[in-house]
């Protein structure tokens, strides 16, 4: 998997083009060929995955906070883009779905099991890239 970081810091940028290999790897996420665009901006979450299907592409924005929180984020991201990747989580109108389940968008955001997993491996996918 490709991989390109936009930030305005040139230290963030470093740092996640520094760790984004050993979690692309980690994820086996290394033959994927979707391009993977990082972007460091300010917005209302810590982060969002958006699938771009139409470029086979994914956009990961990270909110721009201290920089540990940003590869805690970026990790949990990342936990996402396989999930996609891997067909397990698939965007649908009516909400999302989960390993062939629908899951509406009432379901609370801890509820979701893709928000479940991805925030039990952020923190190890992480660790293990920065070590």
């Amino acid at each position: 998997m490709e991989f390109m970081v936009e930030s305005r810091s040139p230290k963030i940028r470093k740092f996640f083009e520094a760790i984004l290999p050993s979690m692309i790897e980690q994820l086996n996420l290394q033959n994927s060929r979707k391009l993977l665009m990082v972007k460091v901006d300010k917005i209302d979450t810590q982060g969002v995955t958006i699938p771009m299907d139409s470029i086979d592409t994914y956009l990961v924005v990270v909110n721009k906070q201290n920089i540990t929180q940003m590869g805690i984020t970026l990790a949990h991201e990342m936990v996402h883009v396989k999930q996609m990747a891997k067909g397990i989580l698939k965007s649908h109108a009516k909400g999302n779905v989960w390993n062939g389940k629908l899951y509406t968008k009432k379901t609370k955001y801890l509820d979701q099991p893709w928000e479940q997993d991805a925030f039990a491996k952020q923190e190890l996918v992480f660790r293990r890239a920065i070590i």
